[in-house]
């Protein structure tokens, strides 16, 4: 029964990733967009993690009592969130400062400056809706980042110019290195390097099609 319903979420999951809406910035917003504000705030969604059957991520990573006993997937996302806490590591400003590096590195806007802070610039708004690791497939004790990106380019009366997202699932296809929950637990850094490459690699897709 545990193995039919990681299957069943692993659906869920390659299908609510094909669900991604964009938006093209036009020839007449691009003329006026040619330098934008990037907001330090990144919205973050839901923790992402998919176990192969049996593993209990609650007790890899420090749950204790009921929690550690019901082993239920609630169980191991508190039990991770409190040790990415205990770790001072956060998604937020990775994606953020991949992102703004793909965009200096493209060349095709500029960043405002402080002193630009109020100019009634275009705005890029960052969202982070899911982001985690999961298993490359179902029998494997590898795993990968998972992380979906999302920016939204508005203008100074809200008017939405541009939208582009971008998601990587946990598969045996990822670009990304594997690597296990043991090694993770071990060494937290890996944590922070994962998603790091993994943002660097969605924010230069979401870049190169602005």
């Amino acid at each position: 029964m545990q193995k039919l319903k990681l299957i069943a979420a692993m659906i869920v999951v390659t299908v609510l990733c094909g669900c991604a809406s964009t938006q093209r910035l036009s020839d007449a917003d691009r003329t006026r967009a040619k330098t934008v504000t990037l907001s330090a705030d990144v919205k973050k969604g839901n923790l992402f993690l998919l176990a192969p059957s049996g593993a209990n991520i609650g007790l890899m990573f420090g749950a204790i009592g009921g929690a550690a006993a019901s082993g239920s997937i609630v169980d191991g996302q508190t039990a991770f969130e409190a040790f990415l806490k205990a770790n001072a590591l956060a998604i937020e400003p990775i994606v953020r400062d991949e992102f703004e590096k793909a965009l200096r590195a493209s060349g095709k806007v500029a960043i405002a400056t402080p002193a630009q802070a109020n100019a009634g610039l275009p705005v890029i708004n960052l969202s982070v809706p899911q982001y985690g690791f999961g298993v490359t497939h179902l029998l494997s004790s590898n795993v990968v980042p998972v992380v979906q990106l999302k920016a939204d380019m508005t203008d100074s009366s809200g008017k939405l110019l541009w939208s582009e997202s971008e998601r990587m699932l946990p598969s045996i296809a990822s670009p990304m290195e594997s690597t296990t929950w043991e090694q993770l637990r071990a060494n937290p850094k890996l944590i922070e390097e994962d998603w790091r490459k993994a943002a660097r690699y969605l924010a230069k897709k979401m870049v190169d099609a602005l």
